[in-house]
């Protein structure tokens, strides 16, 4: 993207099977000032894998010595401060190698382009203003507490930012996160539900103190299974982002959004899911997105 250099806090998700995608510093528009692009909209945060009937506990976790592959594309549309529009697109690559059983590790990428325009408010004057570039990497571990029998099933996981892409500097172990997904599987329904929490430590910009707050998210879900290849699934997604702080300054006070989330899952084969997810803001300045994820298992 030509213009500006944008720093910024997505909420990238954890992937949409599991892992809830966290993101990166906070989005900067050099001339528009400090605020957070998509804030926790491109979080299709659906930190939950979305059922376990044919294909709901797809992606929750591998196989021993099997590997799966993530890859998905991301569209979110919102509206800024007053008078601004703002797109997003961000691709994510995920890779998850089951160890045992019970437990398996995951990295993953993102990329991000981003639109802003605008009218500013005192001046009148119109701006275009585009950005591309990597975002961040991370890696994690989950583990399964426990099983779905008698109670419902319990898998944790944690993972930390191996890099983070900021304004003009990078942070690594700057940002760290652990949640939890349970689910209940009532044929042909699935009961989920996800927590997850992210710490987000002080990090160098600049020469500048960043300290872009803490993230936590609930989000319940319904999947249901309309036969072998089909899963569909709705959710609702709630987030607080505690107060961001630049320089000492606080940016941001303590916010909240809703998000409600419909979804498909597609199984052409045992190998290969396609998931769509679309997400729109019910409360809070998050936008709507769409969603394409395809898992591979090789």
């Amino acid at each position: 993207m030509a213009g500006s250099n944008l720093t910024f806090r997505v909420a990238t998700s954890h992937t949409r099977w599991n892992l809830p995608i966290r993101s990166a510093g906070h989005l900067k528009p050099k001339h528009f000032g400090f605020r957070p692009m998509l804030a926790a909209a491109i979080c299709t945060f659906s930190t939950a894998a979305q059922a376990d009937l044919p294909l709901a506990v797809e992606g929750l976790l591998t196989d021993r010595g099997e590997v799966k592959l993530d890859l998905s594309l991301t569209y979110n549309n919102s509206a800024g401060e007053i008078l601004e529009n703002r797109d997003a697109v961000i691709g994510t690559a995920a890779l998850r190698y089951g160890l045992t059983g019970k437990m398996d590790l995951y990295g993953r990428a993102s990329y991000l382009y981003t639109s802003a325009r605008g009218m500013g408010f005192t001046t009148g004057n119109t701006y275009h203003a585009t950005n591309h570039r990597f975002v961040d990497s991370w890696l994690g571990m989950s583990y399964r507490i426990k099983d779905d029998n008698t109670t419902p099933a319990l898998i944790g996981f944690a993972e930390t930012a191996l890099l983070e892409k900021g304004q003009k500097s990078n942070s690594s172990f700057h940002s760290w996160a652990a949640g939890i997904t349970t689910y209940k599987s009532i044929d042909p329904i699935v009961f989920i539900l996800s927590v997850y929490y992210s710490i987000n430590l002080p990090r160098k910009d600049s020469g500048l103190t960043v300290n872009p707050g803490n993230t936590f998210t609930l989000n319940p879900s319904i999947a249901f299974s309309v036969n072998d290849r089909v899963t569909l699934n709705t959710g609702v997604r709630w987030t607080n982002a505690w107060p961001s702080h630049y320089e000492g300054q606080t940016q941001y006070f303590r916010r909240t959004n809703t998000d409600l989330q419909l979804g498909v899952d597609y199984g052409f084969s045992n190998d290969d899911i396609l998931n769509v997810t679309f997400s729109s803001n019910v409360s809070g300045t998050n936008g709507t997105s769409l969603r394409f994820d395809w898992l591979h298992t090789f």
